[in-house]
C-alpha cells in the first residue's frame, strides 16, 4: 500500500479526473475512459476490500488506480489524488436576482447566507442532500439573513417548511439577522422606531433604536405586530415564523465570531451600531431601503491566509459610514472638500489623509474574494472598492430584473480597483447562460430540469485550505476531459499575498 487507507477522502488540488476502466474483450488490454471531473475538496469514498483492508485496485498502463465513488459516479483515480482532509467550501448559488450562499466548514457545519426570492436555494439544497431518497438526515443549518429585502429572504418560504414526498427534511439551529425585524409597508416605522436626534449633535439625524437582539425581543415584536389593527406582521416575519424552532438573534460588529474552528473564522464586520442613551442604534440613511440595505450583515471568512467578504446590499452611504467607524476618518467629508478650490498644500494634505484611511481600513476589510455588494449595483463608492482590493469578485444577479445588474460602470470599476494584473469577475447569471435558440413548441420545463440548471450551471464554487484556492464554474459543454472552468489562487509566502495562477 502507498499510504494509510482512508474510508473517506477528498479530491486533490485543483481537480481530479474520474475514469472508467474499459477492457478490450479480444486482447484483455485495459484503457481509461473519462467519466467525470471532481473539483478540489469533493468528497470521495474509496472501495475497500474486506478480505485485505486495502483499496480495491486495478492496474492500467503500468499505473495502479483505486476504485472510488464520488458525485454519484463510480470510477478510478490515482491514490495520490485522494487527500485525507476536507477543505472550506463556499457555494454562490444561482438564485436568480438576489443573493444565496451555502458554506460548508471543514468539520461539516453548514451555513445558508440568504436564499434569494424564488425556489432556487431549496432546489439546490434538495439536490445537495438528496432529500428525496436519502437514508440519513442532513445536518442542522445555521441561517444568516443579511437584511429584509425580498431577494435575500423570500426564498426561505421554500427552505424553512417541510415538504411532502421527501425522505428527509431540512432543520435549522439558529437564524441570524441584522436587528431590524421589518413589519409590513414602506413607512420608516416598518424598520422600527426612528429616533430624531437632529439637535443633539450626532453625526446622523435619525436612528433606528428598537433593535431585536434576542429571541425574547423578536417574540415581543411579533406579538405587538399581531395586535395591530392593520398591516399585520408582514412578509419578512411570516418567513421567519416558518422556522419556529430556531431562535432569531441579531448580529453586528462586536458580536463574537459565529464560527471559529478548524482554521476557519467567520467574523461579523457589520452592521456597526452607535450608542444612543446606552443602547445600540443604527443610523437612518435617508430612506427605509437605503437603511436596511446599508445595515446588511457583513461577514468576513478567514481560512488560513484566504479572506472572503459577504457584504449583502451595502450602498455608498453605508460604505463611507463603515470606513469612518473602522478608521475614524470621514472620507465623505474629504471628498466633498476636494471638490472645492484649494491651495496645493491643502489638496495634498487631504489626499494623504484619504490614502491613510484606505490603508487603515484595509487592515480590517481587505479580502482576496469579495461578493459584490447589491448584485453589481451602481450605488457604491470607489473608495470602498479600493479598501476591499480583492483578487476576485463574485456577482449574484439574475435575468428578470429592472435594474440592469451588474451595471457596466460597476464591472469596469471593480476590474480597475482589483488586485493583480488580471483581476477576476464571476457572475452566477453568466455562469448559467441559456441556449441561444429554444424550440418553444417542444419545451417542457419541469422542476427537475430547473434544479439541474441551478445546481449544475449557475453556481460559483470556492474551495480552499487557506494556502491554495480554486474558483470554479461548470462548463455547459464538456471539452475533451474537462467539465469545469477552474481558476487557481496560490499563497505566495515571499510576497505575503495570494496570486492568480494561470495554466
Amino acid at each position: 500500500m502507498a499510504g494509510k487507507v482512508l474510508e473517506v477522502g477528498y479530491a486533490a488540488f485543483p481537480s481530479v479526473k474520474l475514469y472508467k476502466v474499459v477492457t478490450n474483450p479480444e486482447t484483455g488490454e485495459k484503457t481509461l475512459k473519462f467519466k467525470n471531473e471532481l473539483i478540489y475538496g469533493d468528497r470521495i469514498v474509496p472501495s475497500i476490500l474486506k478480505s485485505t483492508g486495502d483499496y480495491s485496485r486495478v492496474e492500467v498502463g503500468g499505473k495502479q488506480y483505486i476504485r472510488v465513488t464520488s458525485r454519484r459516479s463510480y470510477g478510478v483515480i490515482l491514490e495520490s489524488q485522494l487527500l485525507p482532509d476536507p477543505v472550506l467550501e463556499v457555494n454562490f448559488i444561482d438564485v436568480g436576482q438576489g443573493d444565496g450562499c451555502h458554506i460548508v466548514t471543514p468539520d461539516d457545519k453548514h451555513f445558508i447566507i440568504d436564499a434569494g426570492e424564488e425556489k432556487n436555494m431549496f432546489r439546490f439544497l434538495r439536490w445537495r442532500f438528496n432529500l428525496k431518497d436519502a437514508k440519513t438526515a442532513p445536518p442542522d443549518m445555521t441561517v444568516v439573513i443579511s437584511h429584509s429585502d425580498t431577494d435575500h429572504y423570500l426564498g426561505f418560504n421554500e427552505v424553512f417548511p417541510n415538504h411532502e414526498g421527501l425522505a428527509q427534511q431540512l432543520t435549522f439551529d439558529k437564524i441570524y439577522h441584522n436587528g431590524m425585524v421589518e413589519a409590513s409597508g414602506t413607512n420608516p416605522t416598518s424598520l422600527g422606531t426612528i429616533l430624531d436626534l437632529a439637535k443633539k449633535g450626532y453625526d446622523y439625524n435619525k436612528y433606528v433604536t428598537d433593535l431585536c437582539d434576542t429571541q425574547e425581543d423578536y417574540e415581543a415584536r411579533v406579538k405587538s405586530l399581531k395586535g395591530r389593527k392593520s398591516g399585520g406582521i408582514g412578509k419578512y416575519i411570516q418567513a421567519l415564523e416558518l422556522a419556529p424552532g430556531a431562535p432569531k438573534m441579531a448580529l453586528r460588529k462586536g458580536c463574537p465570531p459565529i464560527y471559529d474552528n478548524c482554521g476557519l473564522k467567520i467574523e461579523v464586520m457589520g452592521p456597526v451600531a452607535e450608542q444612543i442613551d446606552g443602547k445600540d442604534a443604527l443610523p437612518y440613511f435617508g430612506s427605509p431601503g437605503e437603511t436596511k440595505n446599508g445595515h446588511s450583515v457583513i461577514l468576513k471568512l478567514t481560512m488560513g491566509h484566504l479572506k472572503i467578504l459577504l457584504g449583502g446590499d451595502l450602498n455608498t452611504k453605508s460604505e463611507y459610514y463603515l470606513i469612518k467607524k473602522y478608521t475614524g476618518i470621514d472620507i465623505k467629508a474629504i471628498r466633498a472638500e476636494l471638490k472645492k478650490k484649494l491651495t496645493p498644500e491643502r489638496r495634498a494634505e487631504l489626499e494623504a489623509r484619504l490614502e491613510e484611511a484606505i490603508v487603515k481600513a484595509r487592515e480590517f476589510l481587505q479580502v482576496d474574494i469579495a461578493k459584490s455588494c447589491h448584485h453589481g449595483s451602481a450605488d457604491f463608492s470607489i473608495d470602498f472598492l479600493k479598501v476591499l482590493n480583492p483578487i476576485a469578485t463574485i456577482i449574484s444577479s439574475g435575468d428578470n430584473e429592472p435594474h440592469c445588474h451588474p451595471r457596466p460602470d460597476t464591472l469596469g470599476t471593480i476590474g480597475k480597483y482589483s488586485r493583480g494584473e488580471r483581476s477576476l469577475i464571476f457572475s452566477t447569471e453568466l455562469a448559467r447562460s441559456g441556449k441561444e435558440f429554444l424550440d418553444l413548441s417542444k419545451r417542457r420545463e419541469t422542476d427537475s430540469t430547473q434544479e439541474r440548471v441551478v445546481t449544475v450551471y449557475g453556481m460559483i464554487n470556492v474551495r480552499t485550505d487557506g494556502n491554495q484556492a480554486i474558483i470554479a464554474q461548470k462548463l455547459e459543454k464538456v471539452v475533451n476531459t474537462t467539465k469545469w472552468d477552474i481558476h487557481k489562487l496560490i499563497w505566495n509566502e515571499e510576497k505575503g499575498e495570494f496570486e492568480y495562477i494561470m495554466d
